[in-house]
């Protein structure tokens, strides 16, 4: 058992929080996706409580936070002219990109055993003022155990990590709510390997690179691509097609589910709620707006947890269709939630 000390976000305890992590400690923190658990990426012994603490698989690599870009060439080689482009439109920002790894430099249990490396400079105030201040690149995956929904509120980290960390930050609500976009510049023309809030076309204006095909097998070069992610305690299945096609398709399914499942979850859009029916131990938890795709993306993991604390046992949940842009990373994490667990009508 660590005994958690909880941090404010001043610049005081921002100074407390880059000591320890100088001193191979845990610390928690916002950035602007999501929460991470982040130590010195430089050190094993340190990163290896970031494993511990999550119970994550050890091949899963690990994103270094940077704070500045000088930090770059200390970290990675070949490093492509499109990096530099990349730097200039998004950085800060959540965008994560992969490279080849400098030899020698970074330990083995941080890039999980492969010889690339993934770099990010998150946008969040917080974060940049802490790993400045540490002048170090911190290592830090979401701030979960490992397959939980991610946090995007303090409440849901100490939820889960409270007494396997040094530190959490109460940095309340993280305003973009999915993890970063990760892009793949290591082997020549960019690839996407996970989605995120920044899309394909937004790359695409800057930089080639390949679109998100889902399923992607080969080795893990990024977090969140092949183990169990972002699930509820509860199953999950997700209804896929026509809008009124998937709410009709859910209330069929109602009444027959509450036969089997004491109580039972709907995820839906606001413009769902009054559509789907209404009777005993059903809990409709709305997402957010289908026309505003960025407060589901917000909403999504909250909502999770939210089926969690209510004890549903089991969960409905409607797809997006004919899913672009953001509604990409969306529906990828929705089928990382349901475990492929997907319907299609």
């Amino acid at each position: 058992m660590v005994k958690t000390k909880l941090l404010k976000t001043d610049k005081h305890d921002i100074k407390i929080a880059a000591e320890g992590i100088k001193q191979g400690k845990t610390v928690v923190f916002p950035t602007e996706t999501v929460y991470g658990l982040g130590a010195n990426g430089l050190n094993k012994e340190a990163v290896q409580k970031i494993y511990l603490a999550k119970g994550r698989p050890a091949d899963n690599p690990l994103i270094l936070h940077i704070g500045n870009v000088s930090w770059v060439e200390k970290l990675a080689v070949n490093i492509p002219k499109e990096f530099y482009l990349l730097v200039d439109n998004f950085w800060p920002g959540p965008l994560t990109v992969v490279l080849q790894a400098k030899k020698n430099v970074i330990p083995e249990i941080t890039l999980g055993g492969l010889d690339t490396v993934a770099l990010r400079m998150p946008g969040h105030p917080l974060a940049l003022e802490l790993i400045n201040e540490g002048d170090l690149p911190i290592a830090a995956p979401s701030a979960n155990t490992s397959g939980r929904p991610s946090p995007t509120n303090h409440s849901h980290v100490i939820e889960d990590l409270y007494g396997k960390v040094d530190y959490i930050f109460l940095g309340g609500d993280t305003p973009i709510g999915i993890e970063s976009t990760v892009l793949d510049l290591s082997g020549g023309k960019g690839k996407i390997l996970r989605p995120g809030s920044i899309t394909y076309e937004e790359l695409m204006e800057v930089v080639e690179v390949e679109e998100f095909v889902e399923g992607q097998k080969g080795k893990i070069l990024s977090p969140g691509v092949k183990y169990r992610h972002y699930q509820p305690q509860a199953p999950m299945k997700v209804i896929l097609g026509e809008d009124n096609h998937v709410i009709e398709e859910i209330n069929r399914r109602i009444p027959h589910l509450l036969k089997i499942y004491q109580k039972i979850g709907v995820l839906c859009f606001d413009e769902d709620i009054d559509k789907i029916l209404k009777t005993d131990r059903l809990h409709i938890v709305p997402v957010g707006s289908k026309n505003n795709l960025l407060s589901v993306a917000n909403n999504l993991y909250k909502t999770l947890r939210t089926f969690d604390t209510l004890k549903v046992s089991y969960i409905l949940s409607r797809g997006i269709n004919h899913p672009q842009g953001l509604g990409i990373a969306i529906s990828n994490r929705l089928n990382k939630a349901c475990g492929n667990n997907i319907d299609i009508i």
